[in-house]
């Protein structure tokens, strides 16, 4: 019943909260980008004589297609460069701005456990790109509409949205880590610097044998930005990443809990 309690109280932070209209704007502008890059290829005589299509842009778009698979298969490669971005920087937001904004003291001070106020955060953070998610599959649907991509293949919907699910589930994973960061800074510079790190070392490590067990090369290689290669994909990917999320979520609630009040 308190955690019920904490949990509509962080809510109730985000009523008046321009993050959530910022974060809707980028992926409105995934949703643009997709049907630009989409019309280019049903169009590349348009483009190409607009100057829009070069050499560089068709090297870039090799492997894509002007139908519903080429379509999703884009939207699935934003929602997880720019969803690992955009998730991060929503929960540096939920957890960082305590100290921001100078409210730490009084939250840390209320008699409740404070693995509550942990715990809610990071739920928060979930439900909000849940619904960013959802969002991004029906505006994949929108620009295919919008395209006149034709009829909807069989089974493209429930796949694309179990793709979205495990997606967002491994994106997840990775976020307590970005939350016990921006506790122990206590504000936004560390985790985003963190992010950005974590990113290079994903696309670094995805050209190696070790990506498997990289937790930020595993998404990219269960989400086929890597290219074909789910076989690299083992048991332990699953452990490594289970763990991640595990080390994180203690690091934050034993951070939290021990953490002392006073600015």
């Amino acid at each position: 019943m308190r955690f019920a309690l904490v949990l509509k109280t962080e809510v109730q932070k985000l009523r008046r909260s321009s993050a959530i209209w910022l974060s809707v704007v980028f992926y409105l502008f995934f949703a643009a980008l997709g049907a630009f890059v989409l019309w280019m290829l049903k169009n590349p005589d348009s483009a190409r004589s607009l100057g829009l299509l070069g050499q560089k842009a068709s090297f870039a778009m090799n492997g894509l297609s002007a139908d519903w698979p080429g379509l999703f298969a884009f939207f699935d490669e934003l929602g997880i460069a720019g969803g690992m971005i955009i998730l991060s920087i929503i929960v540096t937001y939920l957890y960082g701005r305590e100290y921001v904004d100078g409210t730490a003291k009084n939250m840390l001070a209320l008699p409740l456990p404070r693995a509550y106020f942990a715990v809610a955060k990071l739920t928060v953070a979930a439900i909000w790109f849940a619904l960013l998610s959802a969002l991004l599959l029906a505006e994949g649907l929108a620009v295919g509409a919008l395209l006149g991509l034709g009829p909807l293949p069989s089974g493209l919907i429930a796949n694309e949205a179990g793709k979205t699910v495990v997606a967002a589930l491994l994106l997840l994973a990775l976020q307590p880590l970005v939350a016990w960061i921006a506790l122990a800074s206590r504000g936004y510079l560390a985790p985003f610097g963190y992010t950005i790190a974590t990113l290079l070392v994903g696309n670094l490590m995805i050209h190696t044998l070790w990506a498997r067990w990289c937790p930020w090369s595993i998404i990219a290689l269960l989400s086929g930005m890597a290219g074909p290669r789910q076989e690299d994909v083992v048991l332990g990917s699953g452990i490594v990443m289970a763990a991640t999320f595990a080390l994180g979520l203690v690091g934050t609630i034993v951070h939290q809990a021990r953490a002392d009040n006073c600015q």
